[in-house]
């Protein structure tokens, strides 16, 4: 029997403030991002992605030297490193995120990178003044650990997921707007972004897509879930059955969720995560009648090289 001990429990009660403080530090350094990058089609320069010891930007072009940002989750600390060789570190820490805003801003000036940053918060659910926002936040290190653990085993299942389609899709991506770890596949057919949508929602949901993700809850949505979703919603799929035993569909959220901790005790957590990636996935392009036969492709298990 497969072990499951690797799956960390994320103590939602006693990890949130650190969650949220790290939601809101992501969104400082995405933001810095968004500023030195071309914009792509679907957001595709906005996400960080995962490393060994947390996220990391996309290499960064703010003149002729190339720039990263890494979030380091086991040290614990936000490390800007320039293809000149020069290095600048900012303390991960409790304290208000506009102490993290300026100090990251501070390390940029050091470092001859001038930005303007839109300083406040995006797709939260409250907006926060990321700038001048002095409200004390929790940093735990141990949470942020644990978190990035999770995002990691996570990932592995993701990258499985994706060796079974042969069709566009994106990276294993955290999207710090939403805070989210997905995986987003797409049909070929372009699509109409809800009548309502903002800006975000504009460029992000102009074609058919079906997206699987990992989201460690808020304030108001503690507790973590897997979920997924096919846009646009297909009639009928709130009605599809899914897999494994605990998946379902949400009518509040509007997609199918599985609880984080109905997979971390299962007896083979990454089995029971890929069974609901790829079960959510065929209802939806099922019910939208998507080329599955040209899109799919056998998927791939690790070996060596």
């Amino acid at each position: 029997m497969a072990q499951h001990s690797s799956w960390p429990d994320l103590d939602a009660a006693a990890c949130r403030d650190t969650m949220t403080t790290l939601h809101l530090m992501t969104q400082v350094i995405g933001k810095v991002q968004l500023a030195l990058t071309p914009s792509q089609a679907e957001w595709a320069q906005a996400p960080l992605h995962l490393t060994a010891r947390g996220l990391e930007s996309q290499l960064l072009w703010p003149d002729d030297r190339g720039l990263s940002l890494g979030l380091d989750l086991v040290a614990h600390d936000l490390r800007l490193e320039s293809t000149t060789g020069q290095r600048r570190v900012v303390p991960l820490a409790p304290g208000p995120i506009a102490g993290f805003y300026a100090a990251v801003l501070g390390a940029l000036a050091e470092l001859d990178v001038q930005v303007v940053l839109e300083p406040t918060s995006v797709e939260t659910r409250t907006p926060v003044a990321l700038s001048t926002d002095d409200s004390p936040r929790g940093y735990e290190p141990r949470c942020a650990f644990a978190l990035h653990q999770a995002w990691t085993r996570a990932a592995a299942v993701f990258d499985r997921y994706r060796s079974g389609f042969r069709g566009k899709q994106t990276p294993v991506s955290l999207w710090w707007g939403t805070f989210d770890l997905s995986v987003t596949r797409f049909s070929g057919r372009p699509a109409s972004p809800p009548y309502d949508s903002g800006r975000i929602e504009r460029a992000a949901m102009g074609a058919e897509q079906s997206l699987v993700g990992f989201w460690p809850g808020d304030e108001t949505s503690p507790a973590p879930v897997f979920f997924a979703y096919t846009y646009p919603k297909p009639p009928g799929l709130e009605a599809a059955a899914v897999s494994p035993p605990g998946a379902g569909w949400s009518d509040d959220v509007g997609e199918f969720v599985l609880p984080y901790e109905t997979v971390r005790i299962a007896a083979d957590p990454a089995a029971r995560l890929l069974d609901f990636c790829e079960s959510a996935y065929a209802a939806g392009a099922r019910l939208a009648g998507w080329d599955r036969a040209g899109l799919e492709r056998r998927p791939s298990a690790p070996r060596a090289a």
